[in-house]
């Protein structure tokens, strides 16, 4: 790989790990099309062309959240009961939905794609319009709630690859009424959770075309680890601008950044 494929990569790493640490979101928003870009210059077909995309993106997602919630801990915004609850079935249910795409072919992109933004249409208009009753404490909420949650986006994580954070964060500030930092600290906590079981699965599975001796099953360390190294300074700096900025502010660049979402996988599948 020449130099100026090497420092794309660490440019959308920086972008990738600041909307991370910001927002809660695992960074996919951006792993995820430059990776697509990443894997067609390499000169893999399209019939393992998903399976590269998801695998290093899981794998680059996995450091943005480890870091961001390393910065969250330090700042005392860090809530393990709730990560663990939320963790409980998102792990599992993101691990058996990889591996039944992995094994069938009933996966259909563009239907996944129809569904996916009816989704987020319905959650933006949600975010937007409908103001929540009372916030309530992160202690008041109903245990059970996070395993549904985590059950629920383990499931979108590993059919869009986005790492969950899209639709983990507007349940738990919408529909269980928490502040959107808070939405945030915990999402960003169970991200890197979901995304050890995923990389370690796509790491195990042998490709049917290999293309670098270095590489492990799907994953490409020549081509993450360059993103990783410009999240490592953008992540935590995300961290902390999500404590300053205000709420409203946060709620405006997250519905931003679905509206993005939205018209990024229009044009996937057009």
């Amino acid at each position: 790989m020449d130099i100026a494929y090497i420092i794309a990569l660490i440019m959308f790493g920086i972008m990738g790990g600041f909307i991370s640490g910001l927002l809660g979101v695992g960074g996919g928003i951006v792993f995820v099309p430059v990776l697509m870009w990443a894997v067609t210059a390499l000169g893999i077909t399209e019939a393992e062309h998903t399976q590269y995309v998801l695998a290093n993106s899981f794998a680059a997602t996995f450091f943005a959240g480890a870091i961001s919630s390393y910065k969250q801990f330090k700042l005392n915004s860090f809530y393990p009961k709730q990560i663990a609850l939320t963790a409980m079935l998102a792990v599992p249910s993101s691990l058996l939905m990889t591996y039944i795409i992995r094994s069938g072919n009933w996966y259909s992109r563009e239907r996944f794609a129809g569904i996916f933004i009816a989704l987020l249409i319905f959650m933006l208009i949600r975010f937007l319009l409908i103001k929540p009753s009372a916030r309530q404490e992160i202690n008041a909420t109903k245990n059970y709630k996070y395993p549904l949650t985590g059950f629920f986006t383990g499931i979108v994580s590993a059919l869009s690859g986005l790492g969950g954070g899209i639709i983990m964060v507007p349940i738990l500030n919408q529909y269980m009424r928490l502040d959107i930092r808070k939405a945030a600290a915990i999402s960003i906590g169970v991200i890197p959770m979901m995304m050890i079981p995923l990389i370690g699965y796509y790491g195990a599975v042998k490709p049917e075309q290999t293309i670098m001796s270095t590489q492990l099953g799907y994953l490409l360390p020549s081509v993450f680890l360059p993103m990783v190294a410009g999240l490592l300074f953008a992540a935590p700096l995300g961290v902390v601008f999500a404590q300053k900025w205000s709420a409203k502010r946060l709620k405006i660049i997250f519905a931003s950044l679905i509206v993005v979402v939205i018209l990024k996988t229009i044009i996937s599948v057009l």
